[in-house]
């Protein structure tokens, strides 16, 4: 059970959370969205239903945290400030609420043991688990990539993030958009933009625009080549250089994947599809086998 949502007004959370000595703070992305009519549309965009697992990662007041309650979901929400931390526990009841007060990446390259051992499923519950969250967009970029990396259980994401990191998930071979995660997302799913959300929107706004970005992963698709991700993330150091002097020690121009894939040696990293980066994975895995 959730508390009533009256408790859930822009003005009761922001009493209650001066009351705790709460200060906003820029640089975890503190911005709160308090729009009912707005957060229920941003749940049924993510596509999630009564009883899915549900990872939210910076759920602040819990306003969309409530949302997802009410819908029966089973939430664990990782947060990193203690005082809105005890502000939920205020709120909110288990066995349907979890909460992991810290921050969900170990390091800039690892995720939270904490929250792995979280998102493996119990007795009774269901396998899978779904990302849907206001992310601080500080760590939107990182997040995203190791859940899809590395959960294979992650089904779906739904997620408010500033609009040009949105528009670098959405992004296609040969735009200056296209990155590590596009890629990533492209090989395991399908993603859209399903809409924008102004910056007045939110309390307090923030210096940007922000998107709500939809991605549901295809579990028909072939998993992803153990070495593509530090692969596509080396290339893309040197995004300006062509693709056959980063890899001129690796992988000779007389190389026949070149021929076979029906790519030169001067192609540049963001000019390589998807399927194109996880067929040189393959090449590159088969040697060491």
């Amino acid at each position: 059970m959730t508390d009533s949502p009256s408790l859930f007004s822009r003005q009761r959370v922001l009493e209650d959370l001066r009351a705790l000595g709460f200060r906003f703070q820029e640089k975890r992305g503190q911005n709160f969205l308090f729009d009912s009519n707005l957060l229920e549309a941003l749940v049924r965009d993510s596509g999630i239903e009564a009883g899915d697992r549900v990872l939210e990662v910076g759920p602040g007041a819990g306003t969309l945290t409530r949302v997802l309650l009410d819908l029966e979901c089973q939430v664990t929400s990782v947060e990193i400030d203690p005082l809105l931390c005890k502000y939920l526990r205020e709120r909110f009841d288990p066995p349907q609420f979890r909460l992991i007060e810290g921050d969900v990446l170990e390091t800039k390259n690892r995720l939270s043991s904490r929250v792995l051992a979280d998102l493996d499923p119990s007795e009774g519950q269901r396998r899978g688990f779904h990302l849907v969250a206001n992310l601080p967009y500080s760590i939107a970029g990182p997040l995203v990539a190791m859940l899809v990396a590395e959960r294979e259980d992650l089904q779906s994401i739904g997620v408010l993030v500033q609009r040009e990191m949105a528009q670098r998930w959405v992004a296609s071979a040969g735009t200056r958009e296209f990155g590590t995660t596009s890629v990533l997302l492209a090989l395991t799913g399908s993603g859209k933009i399903s809409r924008s959300v102004p910056a007045a929107a939110f309390v307090p706004a923030p210096r940007v625009e922000s998107s709500f970005f939809t991605w549901t992963r295809d579990c028909d698709r072939a998993p992803l080549p153990a070495g593509l991700v530090k692969l596509v993330r080396h290339c893309f150091q040197f995004r300006r250089k062509t693709l056959g002097k980063i890899l001129r020690q690796q992988l000779s121009p007389e190389d026949p994947w070149w021929h076979q894939e029906g790519v030169e040696t001067s192609i540049r990293p963001d000019q390589m599809t998807p399927k194109q980066w996880a067929s040189l994975a393959l090449r590159f895995d088969s040697e060491s086998v």
